[in-house]
């Protein structure tokens, strides 16, 4: 089931943060690695049994859900 690929994220730690692409996505990308976090992004569509997904269902979308956790790397 897809909503199990959030719910193991979270057990292991990750945190939902907000939905992004393109440019915006990479930005945010980099501001968390340099602020000390690791970083994991995911499909929006790999994510959407919880709730509505309409405006991600275009095949060409590209929109990713970014997850963070603390850096286990000191």
């Amino acid at each position: 089931m897809v909503a199990d690929l959030a719910d193991k994220l979270r057990a292991e730690g990750w945190k939902e943060r907000f939905t992004a692409s393109g440019t915006r996505l990479r930005e945010a990308i980099e501001e968390y690695r340099a602020l000390g976090f690791e970083v994991k992004t995911v499909p929006v569509k790999e994510l959407g049994a919880d709730g509505c997904t309409v405006c991600f269902d275009d095949e060409n979308d590209a929109t990713e859900m970014i997850f963070t956790r603390k850096s286990s790397v000191q």
